[in-house]
Parts: C-alpha cells; structure tokens; sequence
C-alpha cells in the first residue's frame, strides 16, 4: 500500500505534516510518497532522522495551491503543485490513495478534472465522520464539494455514503436520513422536499428527516445526507461547539485554585472527552465519488491528524470502495431507482 502525502498546502508547517506521514507508516506500515518542495522535504526527514528510499519516497513539487487560490484557476494553472502532481501520481496507479490538507476546493476539482467521476455518479461528496455520545461516529455527506445540489444528487450521496458505512466502517445495512429543519415530512425547503421524494423511491434504507441536534447525542441514523452548503455549516457549527465548551472549560479551570485541584481530579475524564471530540482522531474525509481514493484532512490539521487520515485511506483503499460504489449504482439503476 503507497499513499501520497501533500505536505505543502495546509495551515501546518510541512515538517509537522511529514512528521504525520512518518508516524502512519511506522504504525500501518505502508508506504508513504512525500509531494512537495525537495530540499525541504529531504531536510525534514533527515532531521528527524528518517531515510528517503525505504518506506519514505519524495514527488518533487515547485509550485504550491494555497487556500487563498481560486480553485479551478489554480488547478489549471499551477500544474507544477504538489496537489495537481499528487493527483496525477494517483490517476497514473503510482498511489493506492491521496492526502491533503490543503484548499478544499482545489482537491475537489483538481480530483474531478484529474480523476474524473465514477460511473453513474452525478456529483462527488465530502463525507465526515463525527463522533457521537454513543462511541458510534456517524457520517455525514455532503460538508462541501457541492453548494449548489439537485435532488437526484442527494440519492447519490446516500448510496456513497451507506457503501462507505458498510464498507469502511463495517455497518450492516446503514440507516440513511435527511438533515432538515423538521422531522416531519412536509419540513424544509423545497430542495429538501424533493430530495425526499428521490430517496424515498431508492432501494437505501431510509428513514425520513432528522434534526441537527439529535445527530451526536442520540445518533438516530448512520448517515445523514445534505447539500455541500448546509453540511459544511453543520460541520463548522459542531467543530465550533466543541472548541467553546474546551476554552469555556480551562478557562473556569485556571480562575480559581479549587476548580484547578478539581480538574486534576477530573483529567481521567477530560482525557476521555479530549480522544472522543477531536478532530486529530477523526481527521480524513474521503471524497466519495471520483475514480481514485482522495482523502481531505482538516486545513490545520497537526502530525496526528495527518496519521488519522492516511489511516482512512488505507482503509478505504483497502475495501476497494470504489468498485463497490459503481456496483451499488448499477444496482440501483437497474431497478428503476
């Protein structure tokens, strides 16, 4: 297994995403292909005491897609990037799968002009894994490859996302429902509405409408389906909320000297809550739907983010998700779905 790593368009300096690729191949024991600056790549892995040639490769990169970039512009002129490169490596067969922390966008079209679509897929889709209260994570797709949907694109992403839910995550038979602002069927927009028609009429196990805040404590379903705009503003909101409640926290745990002995007390607990809400230890979402295994990690995504996520390449590589997927398409397009 050889995954290629883009360590030059995230918000991280790239000696901290490469030390993230060290870590998943000494852990995995795959192989990792390094896409960046030479001399810089070479230097990091050199201070850290790690030789080019075993299980660590370099992909000589002299242009860099930042978040700034208009993506489809630096797509189609920064052919010299580490991300075009990397995506080519993979469109080539020299990866088994593709990382990167970098411009969203860029990875989404660079993925869809490079890679192109699999059969019978309209549009690609961002799927995130979150965590939620009962140990379980729950997927959600799509959180923005696509602001702009149709409702024939929902069904698209429910059958991605339930073919990665059994697939990757080992749920049989996955429970699928709409994020909308109602459980009743009649709530929400009118793109919702149709949307329900579409996956209703599908052969997907699907259950009706859910609510956002039922999704991490209750975890009604294993695979929630919105648009790109709606499920990245979800996804934010979530990353948002966790984020406040740990600054609220330490911050009522450094104003007095009882609440600091109490969190001491408490760091068991804490240390839980930690592993279960971060997003190191949920950091990957594969873009489902396009003709290679693409992985988008968090932009600031640190060494155990980048760990986590090249872990989910491989285990979505692994599945050979994507036969899978097209299958599942043919399938429904032939019974009328």
């Amino acid at each position: 297994m050889r995954i290629l790593l883009d360590v030059m368009g995230g918000d991280s300096p790239p000696e901290e995403l490469i030390r993230g690729g060290v870590a998943a191949a000494h852990e995995t024991n795959v192989d990792i292909l390094f896409a960046g600056n030479l001399q810089t790549i070479r230097a990091v892995l050199a201070r850290i005491h790690e030789q080019e040639g075993s299980h660590f490769s370099i992909l000589p990169a002299t242009q860099t897609i930042t978040m700034a970039d208009p993506p489809v512009q630096a797509v189609r002129n920064k052919r010299e990037s580490s991300l075009v490169k990397g995506l080519v490596a993979l469109r080539d067969k020299q990866v088994d799968g593709f990382v990167s922390p970098g411009n969203t966008g860029a990875v989404v079209a660079g993925s869809i002009f490079t890679l192109g679509r699999l059969p019978g897929i309209l549009r690609p889709g961002i799927a995130a894994s979150l965590p939620t209260l009962s140990g379980q994570e729950i997927i959600v797709i799509d959180v923005g490859a696509n602001v702009d949907c149709a409702p024939k694109h929902f069904e698209g992403f429910a059958m991605m996302g339930a073919s990665y839910a059994a697939a990757v995550k080992g749920i049989h038979e996955p429970r699928i429902a709409l994020l909308s602002i109602g459980e009743e069927r009649g709530k929400g927009n009118k793109l919702n509405y149709h949307a329900y028609d579409c996956l209703e009429a599908s052969s997907l196990k699907f259950i009706g409408n859910v609510e956002g805040h039922h999704l991490l404590t209750e975890r009604p379903v294993d695979v929630v389906v919105c648009d790109g705009f709606v499920g990245n503003i979800y996804l934010k909101a979530v990353e948002g909320g966790i984020s406040a409640v740990t600054a609220l926290l330490r911050r009522n745990i450094n104003a007095s000297a009882r609440a600091k002995v109490g969190a001491v007390l408490m760091q068991p607990v804490f240390r839980i809550l930690r592993d279960k809400l971060s997003y190191q230890q949920h950091g990957g979402a594969p873009l489902l739907g396009v003709n290679g295994i693409v992985v988008i990690a968090h932009g600031r995504s640190d060494a155990m983010a980048i760990q986590t996520a090249i872990n989910v390449a491989r285990c979505t590589a692994t599945a050979n998700l994507n036969k899978l997927i097209t299958k599942q398409m043919k399938r429904e397009n032939a019974s009328g779905g």
